[in-house]
């Protein structure tokens, strides 16, 4: 659906985003590219030049990401506005001495000798103004920050809004803007560029491949029977990942069940990332496989994806972390399906006497895309990601996360009188890798026009919730970034050669997630290259329970390194 704006009806037109567009969360994905500068280079008008050049050139193949994004006449319907004349907000931050008024604090050597930790990526240099309102401005589908800092480094920044695109969706734009950022590439290497491969030749115009229409939506004749037959209410109990939000808050914006006894925003936060390396994530695998050989679904064979053996091990470490640092609260909703837990102590620092039947729950985003309508939707290019909802036990987790040793006093505040065995920590383990894996592998037609449904019967797409509370323990989140942008290689100038031979392009050192304040209750598996053995998964906390992470000798059994 395209609309003509009133104030200028020559150049500015309303596109009505597609259904998943409608829902996704309205906000800015954040990834922060590391890369090596030239620490002598004093003038950047060259490296800004060819960057704004670049982000030009990708857009004529992928014009909306110039565009913005807008609240339009239809009640909390979200729409993209574009003119000929748009352009990819960009903005050059120089770091490098300390009279900024808001000075980045680390160089790039510090960076790099640490990992490039988490904490550096959180502050107000990742955050954007911009607000979506009615009969406002609206905001950018894309901004870019080229920032240089202390020692040699370039933090390329890329923001791009949820409400436009997936990670999958930014992955691709970014690969075709750092295409363009070679000025003399064959059509032979441009398409190897992405992957970290040398360029040679003439300028030419770079396409990728890549999915570019925003316009293709699934067909209405697949959901109009559900929508005809249930109501919105209905629909969503058909969805267990998602919830209806009390105002319209949303689209896709976490429940809050209950009233904590600290608001979110004050509760103090922390991250860490996690390697894994090759060996430990083998284990795990084994672990699935051994269980599954038992098991009669999973008797014909099975072999876990890495992503399934990160979201199990880390789900269940960070849930019993959670569980034995804070007291939890009687439910006030009743659509959260958690049985209620209280706590062995009067300052909800102890273990938790439980209920066996305790649920807990974990959200795994996973794209649709590969797994739904393959048939189908030639060019789409807008947001496709489902979120399958995995349930476990409480005694699951602890029976594989518990580290205490056997004592006396152990049997009395807890239920189990023993901890669990090494056996008994393996099936777990094993068990909770098949479930997500098999979750994963079961998003289909159905159940993504299932969801579809759901989407277009809402009154108000802001009234759409994911059925996740950040502060409750019994919720948990991880999503994967592992293979978007860490082989992305980028030829701007001052940038140090990389590390293949006869490379004139650079991959970043490292890929970051950026915020500009923590969350809590996730993981993040972030972008790696093909060659990197480890896998690294961000996990984001309260301080205590990750306090009690960090102690638990079980979790750092499978963890090969720490990074802060």
């Amino acid at each position: 659906m395209v609309l003509v704006s009133d104030s200028d009806s020559d150049s500015d037109k309303l596109r009505l985003l597609s259904t998943w567009n409608q829902v996704a969360m309205r906000a800015y994905v954040r990834q922060v590219f590391c890369l090596k500068l030239n620490d002598k280079l004093d003038d950047f008008d060259e490296l800004c030049t060819r960057i704004q050049g670049a982000l030009s050139l990708a857009c004529r193949r992928f014009p909306h990401f110039a565009g913005k994004i807008c609240l339009g006449p239809e009640k909390g319907k979200v729409y993209l506005s574009t003119t000929p004349n748009d352009v990819v907000s960009f903005k050059f931050f120089d770091n490098r001495r300390d009279i900024d008024p808001l000075p980045f604090g680390w160089s790039y050597p510090e960076l790099a000798a640490q990992g490039f930790p988490c904490k550096a990526f959180v502050g107000p240099w990742f955050g954007l103004s911009y607000d979506l309102t009615p009969d406002g401005p609206g905001a950018p589908v894309t901004e870019v920050h080229a920032r240089v800092i202390r020692g040699g480094g370039l933090l390329l920044c890329v923001f791009i809004h949820h409400s436009i695109s997936d990670g999958i969706g930014m992955c691709n734009f970014v690969s075709n803007f750092a295409a363009h950022t070679f000025q003399h590439a064959s059509a032979a290497v441009v398409h190897g560029l992405v992957n970290g491969g040398a360029v040679n030749g003439d300028a030419v115009k770079v396409d990728l491949g890549y999915p570019t229409n925003i316009d293709v939506d699934i067909p209405e004749d697949k959901t109009a029977a559900l929508v005809k037959k249930l109501s919105f209410e209905g629909l969503v109990k058909k969805c267990p990942e998602y919830t209806i939000l009390p105002e319209p808050t949303g689209p896709t914006a976490p429940c809050n069940r209950q009233a904590w006894p600290t608001a979110l925003g004050d509760v103090p936060k922390t991250g860490r990332i996690f390697k894994f390396n090759q060996d430990k994530i083998g284990m795990l695998k084994s672990l699935a496989q051994k269980w599954a050989k038992g098991n009669v679904i999973f008797a014909n064979g099975v072999c876990p994806s890495t992503f399934a053996c990160l979201a199990a091990v880390t789900w269940s470490f960070c849930t019993v972390a959670r569980l034995e640092s804070h007291q939890p609260q009687k439910s006030t909703t009743a659509n959260n399906n958690h049985s209620n837990i209280t706590n062995g102590t009067d300052k909800g620092k102890g273990l938790h006497v439980r209920s066996s039947t305790a649920m807990a729950h974990l959200l795994v985003p996973a794209s649709w895309r590969r797994r739904a309508f393959e048939h189908g939707l030639d060019g789409y290019a807008s947001n496709a990601v489902c979120m399958p909802r995995i349930s476990a036990s409480v005694d699951s987790h602890f029976a594989i996360g518990d580290d205490r040793e056997e004592t006396a006093s152990a049997s009395a505040t807890c239920p189990k009188a023993s901890p669990a065995t090494t056996s008994t920590r393996e099936e777990e383990l094993g068990k909770l890798i098949c479930m997500i894996d098999a979750s994963i592998k079961a998003i289909d037609d159905k159940s993504v026009t299932m969801r579809t449904a759901m989407f277009r019967a809402a009154p108000d797409p802001r009234l759409v919730g994911v059925n996740i509370d950040p502060q409750d323990p019994l919720d948990f989140i991880v999503n994967s970034w592992r293979h978007l942008g860490g082989d992305i290689a980028f030829g701007l100038p001052g940038l140090e050669p990389g590390d293949e031979p006869g490379s004139r392009g650079r991959t970043a050192d490292a890929v970051r997630r950026a915020q500009p304040a923590w969350n809590m209750g996730a993981g993040l598996v972030l972008p790696g290259k093909k060659r990197d053995s480890p896998y690294e998964i961000l996990v984001t906390l309260d301080e205590e329970s990750m306090g009690r992470l960090l102690a638990n000798r079980e979790w750092m059994k499978w963890v090969s390194e720490t990074i802060e």
